[in-house]
């Protein structure tokens, strides 16, 4: 058994059972009996929202909060063992990016259950301990914790509180296999093992690391609760603490200046680079300037985009190309289909317009011969992956007007890409004629924010498509036949 260092008095143990925040003092020095608690503000944002999951009034919770925090210790240990401490039959389950992590959590867990202090503050659950191995603790009243890694089962065990706590690796992020697995995990394991599913309580408590990680794909069911702890402010908020109190946090306020002043949050930011900074401390993971390509050294023009759609605006342009990245599928989680119109207009090519759809086969073809129309396109190209080949071979056919006569467009070549690099590559490729003003974005368009959020994001932006169309048609503009299609010595409409 471990003991306390040293024994509260009974007023303290009575605290501990009806206070989560007295109780997690008790549980921390258990735990680190040689360190001090430091006891910002933000510890009592975090007990105040545990506490709406344990009252009732609130179901639903997420934390976002750096590292070091005491994330882990305050929910998944210490909110779990008071939970269980006073009821017995309470049933946990606690689930982490892997079995190593929950078994490491789990040990924490039970070192504070196996203690005398807990004994002395829930002595019904302490002596009603039957199983108590590494991932399950269970009670004779049939309550219990159980831990588990990503893809762990959970079968024979109801939950009536799930805590999530970091349910992927920051390494893992980038890949879009691994964040699908964790949501699945999400929604068909975890999410079904709710006791109660109208009044089950959900907290998951974790770090952004990308823009469709767990935390954006619980906030995309709704219904969420979002303490949202930057470790610098990036908003004026007023944040709810224990006992009725309201923290006011101003822009730039930092979130731990005792540990990690604003001089120690920059070498940080400076050490681990911008984009891990912005995702683990900033709870960001789409940074303002990006990483790969700079947004404040990208070229602009100033004109409206649409005005040179008319007949009018089209004279003003000598050469038409649409990119395409294309996906098919029409489900709401699937890729998108992306065109770029971009159009030269003696000096440089100007970004006319982003058409971003999700189609299937058929509808994907009629929007790209629609929108080879409306924009009198010269050139069409089309990466040779997924529809693209099929749709490659109905653009050639309409070329040579061996289509059906209403989509004869023998002024419009087809052009086949296949890429000979990575698409990371491709785009940081893409950023010479962007910053040289070969090619230049508008100032102003309804599709310019999207398109600069993906741009910024990547590679943790929940899509790429437009990243790829994008980065498709600047690496082609640069090569041999986007010179060549520029070339009066040549006919534009048979470069290849």
């Amino acid at each position: 058994m471990t003991s306390y260092p040293a024994r509260p008095g009974e007023l303290l143990l009575a605290g501990a059972r009806h206070d989560f925040g007295v109780f997690l003092e008790l549980t921390f020095a258990l735990l680190n009996p040689a360190v001090h608690l430091l006891k910002g503000w933000y510890l009592a944002a975090m007990i105040q929202a545990l506490n709406e999951i344990s009252d009732g009034s609130n179901r639903r919770l997420q934390i976002t909060v750096p590292p070091r925090h005491l994330k882990s210790i305050t929910t998944t240990v210490a909110f779990a063992a008071w939970m269980m401490g006073r009821d017995p039959t309470y049933r946990i389950i606690c689930a982490s990016y892997g079995q190593d992590l929950a078994v490491e959590l789990s040990r924490d867990f039970r070192k504070v259950i196996q203690s005398r202090l807990y004994r002395a503050i829930f002595p019904e659950t302490a002596s009603s301990i039957v199983k108590d191995t590494d991932t399950q603790v269970r009670t004779r009243q049939g309550g219990g914790r159980l831990a588990v890694g990503v893809g762990g089962a959970v079968t024979g065990f109801g939950a009536d509180l799930i805590i999530i706590d970091d349910l992927m690796k920051a390494a893992d992020a980038s890949f879009p296999e691994a964040r699908a697995k964790a949501q699945r995990y999400v929604d068909e394991t975890l999410l079904t093992r709710l006791n109660d599913k109208a009044n089950g309580a959900v907290v998951a408590i974790q770090q952004r690391l990308h823009e469709d990680d767990v935390s954006a794909h619980l906030t995309a069911k709704g219904g969420y609760r979002h303490l949202d702890l930057p470790a610098i402010a990036i908003r004026d908020d007023m944040i709810p603490l224990t006992h009725g109190r309201v923290h006011g946090r101003k822009i730039g306020d930092v979130l731990n200046p005792q540990r990690e002043p604003l001089e120690v949050l920059d070498g940080l930011r400076v050490d681990l680079g911008a984009r891990v900074f912005e995702t683990q401390y900033q709870q960001n993971p789409t940074p303002a300037d990006g990483d790969v390509i700079r947004w404040d050294r990208i070229q602009f023009y100033d004109e409206d985009p649409i005005d040179f759609l008319v007949d009018e605006g089209r004279r003003k342009l000598s050469r038409v190309v649409i990119s395409w990245d294309c996906a098919d599928s029409v489900a709401s989680t699937a890729d998108y289909s992306v065109g770029t119109v971009w159009g030269y207009d003696g000096a440089c090519w100007r970004l006319l317009d982003v058409i971003q759809v999700r189609l299937g086969y058929a509808d994907l073809l009629d929007r790209v011969r629609r929108e080879r129309k409306r924009w009198r396109a010269d050139r069409i190209l089309v990466e040779n992956a997924s529809v693209g080949p099929a749709i490659l071979d109905m653009l050639s056919q309409d070329t040579r007007s061996q289509s059906d006569p209403r989509f004869h467009a023998p002024w419009c070549i087809r052009q086949v890409i296949k890429p000979r690099v990575g698409k990371a590559e491709r785009y940081a490729m893409a950023s010479e004629p962007l910053y040289s003003g070969r090619a230049k974005l508008p100032r102003d368009a309804p599709w310019l924010e999207g398109l600069r959020k993906e741009m910024m994001g990547f590679p943790n932006a929940r899509h790429d498509d437009q990243v790829d169309s994008l980065s498709q048609f600047l690496n082609w503009m640069v090569l041999t036949g986007g010179r060549r299609m520029l070339d009066p010595r040549h006919d534009h409409r048979r470069a290849a």
